[in-house]
C-alpha cells in the first residue's frame, strides 16, 4: 500500500469481457468519473446510460451486466462488501440494479478489478474464470441445467477444490429466462430483483468464478484502520444493531405488523393475525442454530436455520430473511416454518427472487379463490391462501416453467393480464411490491411509485422515521423525507457498504472513509451532490425509454380501496399530492422529467440532449 499512489491504482481496473468474441480488455476509471459518481451504483448508472441504448432488448446480446464495486468494498471498513449490478431489466423493461453482499465483490477487488462488464452472448454455455490476471472463458455445457448448489459444488471441484474462491451463478430459472431469476453468489447471497438472472441466462453465461490474491490499496491506511475500529465499536454498542445481530432482519416483522403495514393475502389486508408465529424471537427459538456474516461485517445478521418436514426430511439454509417471510409467508397466508423454509429453498435452489415469486403466487391464490382461475388452470393444485404445500408446488412449476408456472415466470404484471385480472397484480413498473403495504405508511407509497426499477423498498427506507415519529399516516413533508432518504441510500449503495450499518456509520463517517481510501476530499454535501447526480442520471435513462409521471403509480387497491381492518383501517393513498411535492423538490417537471437546468446544475447537462 502506497500513501502516494495514483487514484487509478487505488481503484483498480474495469475488466470488460465480450462473450461473443472472447475478447478481454482492461480499462482504468477516470478520476473525474469517480469524483462525480463515487462507484458501485453510481458508476453502474454512468456505464449503462452511455453504453446500453433505449432500443436494446433486455434479453438480447446488446444488454450488459455491469458489476461495480464501491470504493469501500474490500477494505477493512465495516460492511464494505456490497457489489452493485446494473442492467436493463426484462421484468420492468426499465433501468435496474441489484446489490449483493457476501464475499464475491471483495474477491473481485482482490483480483484487481473495481468492476466487470459482461457484453455479447456466448455461442454455447460458458463460465468465466477470473484468477487474478488470468482470464478465461470455459465451457459450461456440463453445468447447464444444474441447480445453484450443484453448480457451485461442481465448479469448485473443477477448479481444484479451493474453498476460498468465490462463485456467482444462475440456476435453471435463469437458463429458462424466468423474469424473476436472480444471480446467486455463495449459495445464499443474491443479486435479487429485476430479473438479472434471466439476462445472464440469455447470454449463455452460467457462472463467474473469481480468485483474488492481491489487496486493496488505501490512500491513508492508518486512518482507515483507526476509523474502522471506531465505527465497529459504535456498531457493537448500537441497540438496533444488537437486535439485528440476534434476530436478523426478521426482527422487523413485529413492528411492521403491529403498525398495520405487513403485506397480507395479496395486500388485501395489512395485518397478519398469525404474524406472531413468524417474529424474529420466535424464529430464533424455533429454527435458528447459528449466525452468518458477510465480508468485514461486525453485525452478522445472517441466520442459519434448520427445520424438518412432516415426513422427517431435514432442511438447512441461511435465512429466511424478513422480505422473504413476508412475501412467501403473510402475503400467501402461510405461517408455518416448514412450508416457508421449503418455499425459500426452492427459490434458492433454482435461482429465483423470493419477493417477486411470492408476489406472483399470492396473485394466483387470490385469482383461484375468486374463481378467475380453476383447478384446470393450476395443474390440479388447490391454490388457496394458507396452503403451504400449494405454495411450494407452484414455485417448483415457476422454476421449471411448467403449466401455470410458465405464465407466472413472465412476472406479476404479465401474469395478472393473462388472468384478465390486472387490478389484482400488486406491482409498480412490473416489479412486485415489497413487504410494506404503503396504505399504512405514506412515504413508502412514494418510494414504490418513483423507484426507477419498479417497486422496491431500499430506494428510500422512509418507514423507519415515519413509524418512530408517529407520522406514517400523514402526507406532510413526505416528498422531503423521500428525497433525503433517497440521497442517503444512493450514497451507501455507491460507496459499497451495507445499508444495515447506517445507524453507526453515518454520512459524516462515510465521507471521511471515502477520503481516507481514495484521497478525494468530500464532505456530506459533496456525497449528497454525487447521489443527486446519480439519481437524475437513472431518471434520465428511463425518460429515454418513455417513462414519466404516468409510470410513477401504484395498483388501484392501494390508491382506492380502504384497508378493511387493523391499525391502518380505512386508509388509502393520495399519491398525486405527494408526487407534486417530490418532483418540485427534485427540480423535475410536473411530468417527472429532470429539467435541463437541473441537469446542467448537476454537471450532467449532456444527458438532457441524449
Amino acid at each position: 500500500m502506497n500513501e502516494k499512489s495514483d487514484i487509478r491504482d487505488l481503484f483498480g481496473a474495469i475488466l470488460r469481457v465480450n462473450l461473443a468474441s472472447g475478447v478481454v480488455s482492461r480499462e482504468k476509471l477516470s478520476e473525474d468519473a469517480v469524483r462525480r459518481f463515487l462507484g458501485g451504483r453510481g458508476m453502474g448508472a454512468w456505464y449503462l446510460y452511455n453504453e446500453v441504448g433505449p432500443d436494446v432488448d433486455p434479453l438480447g446480446p446488446d444488454n450488459k451486466l455491469i458489476f461495480m464495486n464501491g470504493p469501500l468494498v474490500g477494505t477493512l471498513l465495516p460492511a464494505g462488501n456490497k457489489v452493485n449490478l446494473t442492467f436493463k431489466s426484462p421484468l420492468s423493461t426499465s433501468y435496474s440494479y441489484s446489490l449483493c453482499g457476501g464475499h464475491w465483490g471483495p474477491e473481485l477487488r482482490f483480483a484487481g478489478y473495481t468492476g466487470l462488464i459482461i457484453e455479447g452472448k456466448a455461442e454455447s454455455p460458458a463460465y468465466l474464470w477470473i484468477d487474478d490476471d488470468a482470464i478465461e472463458l470455459r465451457s459450461a455445457t456440463g453445468l447447464w441445467g444444474k441447480t445453484i448448489p450443484e453448480t457451485e459444488s461442481r465448479l469448485r471441484e473443477d477448479l481444484g477444490g479451493d474453498e476460498l474462491l468465490q462463485i456467482a451463478c444462475i440456476g435453471p430459472a435463469g437458463e429458462k429466462l424466468n423474469k424473476m431469476a436472480c444471480i446467486t453468489a455463495g449459495w445464499y447471497r443474491e443479486f435479487g430483483r429485476g430479473g438479472c438472472g434471466a439476462v445472464m441466462g440469455s447470454k449463455n453465461l452460467k457462472a463467474i468464478a473469481v480468485r483474488g490474491t492481491g489487496h486493496v490499496g488505501f490512500h491513508n491506511p492508518a486512518g482507515v484502520m483507526a476509523l474502522s475500529e471506531n465505527i465497529t465499536a459504535a456498531l457493537k454498542a448500537h441497540p438496533k444493531i444488537i437486535d439485528r445481530r440476534k434476530y436478523g432482519t426478521p426482527e422487523l416483522l413485529k413492528t411492521i405488523n403491529d403498525n398495520g403495514l405487513l403485506c397480507t393475502r395479496n395486500f388485501a389486508e395489512t395485518f397478519f393475525t398469525e404474524g406472531h408465529r413468524l417474529e424474529g424471537p420466535r424464529m430464533r427459538e424455533d429454527i435458528v442454530f447459528g449466525d452468518a456474516s458477510c465480508f468485514a461485517c461486525p453485525v452478522g445478521c445472517g441466520k442459519r436455520s434448520y427445520v424438518k418436514t412432516a415426513d422427517g426430511f431435514g432442511m438447512l439454509l441461511e435465512g429466511p430473511e424478513f422480505e422473504t417471510i413476508a412475501l412467501l409467508g403473510s402475503n400467501c397466508g402461510v405461517a408455518d416454518w416448514a412450508s416457508l423454509v421449503e418455499a425459500t429453498l426452492v427459490c434458492d435452489t433454482y435461482g429465483m427472487d423470493t419477493m417477486n415469486a411470492g408476489g406472483c403466487v399470492s396473485l394466483a391464490m387470490e385469482c383461484f379463490e375468486k374463481g378467475i382461475i380453476t383447478l384446470e388452470d393450476t395443474d390440479g393444485i388447490e391454490l388457496r391462501f394458507g396452503n403451504g404445500r400449494a405454495l411450494v408446488a407452484v414455485l417448483r412449476l415457476m422454476a421449471e416453467r411448467k403449466g401455470i408456472g410458465d405464465i407466472l415466470a413472465e412476472g406479476i404484471k404479465s401474469a395478472s393480464e393473462r388472468f384478465k385480472a390486472p387490478e389484482l397484480g400488486m406491482h409498480s413498473k412490473g416489479q412486485a411490491l415489497a413487504a410494506y403495504d404503503p396504505r399504512g405508511c405514506k412515504g413508502m407509497a412514494l418510494t414504490y411509485a418513483t423507484s426507477p426499477k419498479g417497486a422496491h423498498h431500499m430506494i428510500a427506507t422512509t418507514m423507519g422515521p415515519e413509524i418512530a415519529g408517529g407520522t406514517r399516516l400523514s402526507y406532510e413533508n413526505k416528498g422531503a423525507l423521500q428525497k433525503e432518504h433517497q440521497l442517503t441510500m444512493c450514497a451507501v449503495d455507491s460507496l459499497g457498504i451495507c445499508s444495515t450499518v447506517r445507524g453507526g456509520f453515518g454520512m459524516g463517517d462515510q465521507a471521511k472513509a471515502f477520503g481516507l481510501v481514495t484521497g478525494i476530499g468530500l464532505d456530506i454535501d459533496g456525497l449528497k451532490l454525487a447521489a443527486e447526480r446519480i439519481i437524475n442520471l437513472e431518471r434520465m435513462y428511463n425518460a429515454r425509454l418513455g417513462f414519466s409521471r404516468k409510470d410513477d403509480t401504484l395498483p388501484d387497491r392501494i390508491l382506492k380501496t380502504p384497508v378493511p381492518s387493523g391499525p391502518s383501517a380505512g386508509e388509502t393513498v393520495d399519491l398525486e399530492r405527494m408526487l407534486d411535492e417530490y418532483y418540485g423538490l427534485m427540480g423535475w417537471s410536473r411530468d417527472g422529467i429532470p429539467t435541463r437546468e437541473k441537469l446542467v446544475e448537476l454537471g450532467i447537462g449532456d444527458a438532457a440532449a441524449g
